[in-house]
């Protein structure tokens, strides 16, 4: 009977073991960071969105961006501007990295990367060493580019949905429009300035035939 009892309580110690063994085996934890501001564009389909994190590494950077990515997934935005910063209290301090995000290809343009469901991350140090005329000079061909390109898919979002719905309610048209004259505000050229005014105006007076006249011609 002692011999049963001491084979049943060494046949315990050793499941124990096992199952403490398994428990014990290392397991891969995401990085830590918080969202700390979260805003929505008025007339695009962008947000700009703030998080903290007390990790300094490059590869954390980039794994937050796609999981932020991963987030907002399926929520209808075209892009996002990411802002990693370093925690300062319930508020953000000294920002550690820039990521851009793209889901679509009007989000690529607003984003200057090359094709949709893509990001990329820059660093502190590259943000700040980046400050290259191209970079900040709204009149490089870079983003002047960008807006026309805006503009452009801002038009044919206005002729799919024309074509698909029929006509539009008043403020989606304003709203189209609005889109298309705020990219025409930014060009530096005068012809082009006019010519996107033009449209713009062409959509808020819901011209669906000029309109599209004026895509073709604008893509020349």
């Amino acid at each position: 009977m002692k011999k049963l009892l001491i084979g049943l309580v060494l046949g315990t110690v050793l499941v124990l073991s096992a199952c403490g063994g398994e428990e014990s085996k290392p397991v891969s934890k995401q990085v830590q960071y918080e969202i700390v501001k979260d805003s929505k564009f008025a007339k695009t389909e962008q947000r700009q969105i703030r998080v903290t994190t007390k990790s300094n590494k490059e590869k954390d950077f980039n794994s937050i961006t796609e999981e932020v990515m991963d987030k907002y997934k399926g929520k209808k935005l075209d892009s996002i501007h990411l802002y990693i910063h370093e925690p300062d209290g319930k508020n953000f301090g000294s920002l550690k990295a820039h990521s851009y995000i793209a889901y679509t290809k009007k989000g690529a343009a607003q984003t200057g990367l090359d094709k949709a469901n893509s990001y990329k991350v820059e660093v502190e140090d590259q943000v700040q060493s980046q400050k290259t005329t191209d970079e900040n000079d709204q009149s490089s061909e870079k983003w002047q580019q960008s807006f026309r390109e805006i503009a452009i898919s801002e038009a044919e979002r206005y002729v799919e949905l024309t074509e698909k719905n029929g006509e539009l309610p008043v403020d989606r048209l304003e709203e189209h429009s609005g889109v298309i004259k705020q990219q025409a505000d930014k060009l530096v050229k005068d012809d082009a300035k006019q010519s996107f005014t033009e449209l713009s105006l062409l959509v808020k007076e819901n011209k669906l035939n000029e309109v599209k006249a004026m895509i073709q011609k604008l893509k020349k």
